[in-house]
């Protein structure tokens, strides 16, 4: 297994110095822009959210310029992002930064909302230098494939400190993210072009896909509705069954789903957008 596992390091880090993606992120320490890179690839590609970066970072450069802001601008540039909830939670992080900033929280970064193990790493990692690793599905499932086994977490957590020894944290991690996306992806990996394929155990399971389709899909429905009052700020509920080809029970639903996440006011028969 001590073979196997250095074999891994070794090999993942040449790879990732030829192959190594180019993002502007990538070379900063600055904990406001790698926290908002982090937020906005959640469930997002990483091309698509530099993109959504580049506009958020030219809009707020800092946590302070955020939270002077609105939430009706953030959700305003967050738009067609999906999963606006993190907007919500981004913007409140803003607020909590410009009063405190980053090293007075350090090291508990989990204290901001929307901000688990996993961002709270890579914070450690890019912006301070810690030795850390910064554990997301990627990872997991490199780790799973390569050495054949289903309890990832255990795995890694007991082998971190070897994968850490004499490496620059975040080089590291950033390869498993690379090598994640573009060789050793969830589904059509690319086995044939993978420098680890020889002495991988290829452990591939089907698991159980309760993703939810897109079209046709709450979630669908809330993104309409919030760019419906994006654009009007406030509108009434008449309005919103006539402009919405959907039934009025669905449409209620996901209503009160953005209530519920904060993202919107709802009254007797006005719905606006929440922008405190």
């Amino acid at each position: 297994m001590e073979t196997k596992t250095k074999q891994l390091k070794k090999t993942l880090l040449i790879w990732y110095k030829k192959n190594k993606r180019t993002f502007s992120w990538r070379e900063t320490k600055d904990p406001w822009k790698i926290l908002l890179i982090e937020i906005l690839s959640q469930q997002t590609q990483i091309e698509r959210a530099d993109t959504y970066y580049k506009k958020f970072i030219k809009e707020f450069p800092s946590p302070t310029s955020m939270s002077n802001s609105s939430l009706k601008k953030v959700l305003t540039i967050w738009s067609g992002l999906g999963y606006n909830n993190r907007a919500r939670r981004l913007y409140e992080s803003s607020k909590i930064l410009a009063e405190n900033g980053f090293d007075k929280i350090y090291p508990d970064f989990e204290i901001l909302p929307g901000v688990g193990q996993y961002t709270k790493n890579a914070l450690l990692s890019f912006a301070y230098g810690e030795k850390v690793l910064a554990v997301d599905t990627n990872v997991e499932r490199i780790f799973s494939r390569f050495f054949g086994i289903d309890n990832t977490k255990d795995f890694i957590k007991d082998n971190s400190d070897y994968f850490l020894k004499k490496v620059n944290s975040r080089e590291l991690n950033q390869a498993f993210m690379d090598f994640g996306s573009y060789i050793c992806k969830s589904s059509n990996p690319k086995c044939d072009i993978c420098p680890l394929e020889i002495t991988c155990s290829k452990y591939f399971f089907e698991k159980n896909n309760s993703i939810e389709k897109f079209r046709g899909s709450n979630r669908e429905l809330r993104g309409k509705l919030l760019k419906l009052l994006l654009e009007n700020n406030k509108i009434k509920r008449d309005e919103i069954y006539i402009k919405i080809d959907e039934k009025e029970e669905k449409i209620e639903k996901a209503l009160h789903g953005l209530e519920k996440d904060n993202l919107i006011i709802l009254k007797k028969n006005i719905i606006e957008i929440n922008s405190n």
